[in-house]
């Protein structure tokens, strides 16, 4: 009698786990996925880079140029994430800039990378504004803008090179 009732304890804590478990996993699939925006729906579709940059006055903008297909971008993701962590508290934002033609496969590696922090994916009027500003030849890319909305370092240092945070720092 003992063990039917063991057994059926186990069992319960099991199906309690499973189910815990997977509350917890869609409420980061959540947090994760709740500031993604595409630049390429209608109703985006008129912002510009300027208007992005504005939105983070006050605040240190590190910016990522990435794609879901590159693996170096996907490498340096970890690093990123390491990054946004230690700066969690202070007046930093980590922006998400793809080049991604394909928004299932953009959407999909935020989650399945676990990329917290602002997503954009730009049309071609944004990424033009880019290549303009920035001389985007090649991803990932990585830009420092200071709290007034001033580009510092349009080559800035990527997520894996601790001297990124020295360039943080300073801007603080």
């Amino acid at each position: 009698m003992k063990m039917k009732k063991i057994e059926k304890m186990k069992r319960l804590i099991i199906v309690f786990t499973l189910v815990f478990g997977a509350m917890i996993s869609q409420a980061q699939t959540s947090d994760i996925t709740a500031n993604i925006k595409d630049l390429n729906q209608e109703d985006l579709a008129a912002t510009n880079f300027d208007d992005i940059i504005e939105s983070y006055k006050g605040k240190v903008v590190y910016l990522d140029f990435w794609a879901s297909w590159c693996r170096p971008c996907k490498g340096e993701m970890p690093y990123s994430l390491n990054l946004q962590e230690e700066y969690k508290d202070k007046d930093v934002a980590f922006v998400y800039i793809s080049t991604d033609r394909n928004a299932t496969a953009w959407k999909n590696a935020i989650t399945n990378l676990s990329i917290t922090g602002e997503h954009y994916r730009v049309n071609k009027n944004v990424y033009t504004q880019m290549n303009e500003l920035f001389n985007v030849q090649y991803i990932p890319r990585y830009v420092l803008i200071d709290k007034d909305g001033n580009v510092v370092d349009a080559n800035a240092k990527r997520p894996s090179d601790s001297a990124i945070k020295n360039d943080i720092d300073k801007l603080l």
